[in-house]
Order: C-alpha cells, then structure tokens, then sequence
C-alpha cells in the first residue's frame, strides 16, 4: 500500500505532462490560417508571373544540379571502377586460358 502512494504523484505527473502536450498540439493544429479567399490576379501580373515562374524554375534546376551532380560522378566512377576490375580479370582469365590450349597444343 506504501508503494502505491510513492508510485501515484509520479503517475499524476506523467499524466499531467500528457495532458499539457495534448493541449499544446490540439492548440497548434487550431491556429494554423487556411485560405478563405481565391484573388485573381491582374492582367499585368501575368507576364510578371510568368518570369517568376521562369526564375524559380531556374533556381530549383539549379539547386537540384547542385546536389545531384557530385553524387551523379561519384556513382559513375564507382562503375567506371568495377567495370575496369571486370574487364581486367576478363583478359586475365582469356588470357591464361589461350596461354594454357597454346601449352597443350604443342605437348601433343
């Protein structure tokens, strides 16, 4: 009965701490703004849009290049790499295989 009393203030704690983080996430879903209202936009602004547009597409081509890129040449040096191991081996074992028919051929 003793433990009981020591283990329920930890338990009304935890469920104190629980309460609060559900309170705080219930009230940051609440207050985020939604978009009530469509507004065309002006004639003019179209052009300018469009080279904003044109900008941002840029931009993130650009920014998107910049990370691939590298990664892109480093995937192909790894296999210019194996293929090069793979090439050499095959020469090897051609090789040692017309070395090897060369040597029977002239025992007989």
């Amino acid at each position: 009965m003793s433990e009981d009393k020591e283990i329920n203030p930890l338990i009304r704690r935890v469920d104190a701490l629980m309460r609060r983080q559900q309170e705080d996430t219930q009230r940051t879903v609440q207050e985020v703004p939604l978009l009530t209202e469509v507004v065309e936009p002006e004639p003019g602004a179209t052009r300018d849009s469009k080279k904003a547009d044109e900008a941002l597409i840029e931009d993130i081509e650009r920014a998107v290049l910049v990370q691939l890129v590298p990664e892109f040449n480093r995937q192909i040096a790894s296999l210019r790499s194996e293929l090069e191991k793979e090439l050499r081996k095959a020469v090897r074992q051609s090789v040692t295989h017309a070395v090897s028919h060369r040597k029977a051929k002239l025992a007989k």
